[in-house]
């Protein structure tokens, strides 16, 4: 019988390094529909919005993840208008594809060569990523 908890518990943060290391390029709401389903093993009614403070966060965002989705979907706002993304592309810098390898480790799985990761098609991004933070 396969027991629906595993054994070993994973932390929110890398929780969600795992998934963004195996599904580069999905939105954020994805990841944290992944999260809510593992945690609470029930499905997250919220459509992926709760707990979503770890991708606005100065903390996490640009240092262990960052959003290449191109920002051409224009808004309005106080200041007049700006642009955003449609829906945010995530991937993983080199600090958190380091820290989802720790986290791969303490599952029992063999970490994954940074070189492996796929590369967004959109313009600049790359750059993005591999700037993103010196470590």
């Amino acid at each position: 019988m396969i027991p629906d908890r595993p054994n070993v518990s994973l932390k929110c943060i890398e929780y969600l390094l795992l998934s963004i290391q195996s599904n580069p390029g999905r939105s954020q709401r994805f990841h944290l529909k992944r999260w809510h389903q593992y945690k609470y093993n029930r499905p997250d009614h919220h459509k992926g919005g709760h707990n979503n403070g770890f991708f606005t966060s100065r903390s996490y965002r640009d240092v262990l993840w960052t959003d290449v989705a191109p920002r051409d979907v224009e808004y309005p706002c106080f200041l007049g208008h700006r642009f955003k993304s449609k829906s945010a592309q995530m991937y993983l810098t080199i600090r958190g594809w380091n820290r989802a390898n720790e986290a791969r480790k303490k599952i029992g799985l063999s970490p994954l060569d940074w070189g492996e990761q796929p590369l967004p098609f959109t313009s600049g991004a790359a750059c993005k990523i591999y700037q993103t933070v010196v470590q």
